[in-house]
């Protein structure tokens, strides 16, 4: 956001003032994408991701000009994975050689990390049909208690840590707000697709590791 001042009447104009007009410089835009792609390609960008459901113009943009916008993501080292089944379309790191990071990724914690587990097993378990999956707050207290560190004694500090990594998946639109109920969230179709199964054998083995490490932390106390 930019700040401009307003402007000043000429019967603010004092005797030692100079009054000067600025005139607009007009510079031709020297892109030749349309308005609809660039904004496509800023959305993306900004992330967590685009869905049909919560932006249908965007969405149809996106649609009309798939492949010249995931010609331009691949021009900053990023590929564009869209699914028409679930609505839904994101970008990630192209795996290249010599590619630079254009958007920033997020580290987890232990209690984060095993909510992202938790949560993409409840979104794959949905019945056959079902088109939304939805998990309350109890449901994912009851799932992460058993990561309760041995040396936090404390019950109210181990549900900070809980309602700050809630708090994170809602950041980050993994977990969407239902209507009229502030303990029950839809977990976000795109967590599957995030979350392939590569990547979970990769994420299981660092919550052990970090499991390993808490209790061995909690032995030495």
């Amino acid at each position: 956001m930019t700040l401009q001042p307003a402007p000043r009447r000429a019967e603010d104009t004092g005797d030692g003032d100079l009054e000067i007009a600025v005139e607009p410089i007009d510079i031709a835009d020297p892109s030749p994408l349309p308005p609809g792609v660039r904004r496509v390609l800023i959305y993306m960008m900004q992330g967590p991701y685009l869905r049909a459901d919560a932006n249908a113009r965007l969405w149809e943009q996106l649609k009309a000009q798939e492949p010249l916008v995931r010609s331009r993501l691949a021009d900053v080292y990023l590929d564009l994975v869209v699914d028409d089944e679930a609505g839904v379309a994101f970008v990630r790191h192209l795996d290249v050689e010599g590619a630079v990071k254009a958007i920033r990724t997020q580290p987890l914690t232990l209690i984060e990390t095993a909510l992202v587990l938790y949560l993409r097993r409840t979104l794959l378990k949905r019945d056959s049909g079902a088109v939304r999956v939805f998990v309350g707050r109890d449901e994912i207290e009851d799932q992460l208690r058993s990561y309760r560190a041995a040396d936090i004694s404390d019950k109210r500090g181990f549900d900070r840590r809980i309602e700050a990594a809630v708090n994170k998946m809602k950041k980050y639109s993994v977990l969407l707000s239902v209507s009229g109920d502030d303990d029950r969230w839809e977990i976000s179709p795109v967590l599957a697709l995030v979350v392939g199964a590569d990547e979970v054998a990769a994420i299981t083995d660092e919550l052990q590791r970090l499991l390993h490490d808490q209790r061995a932390q909690g032995d030495q106390t």
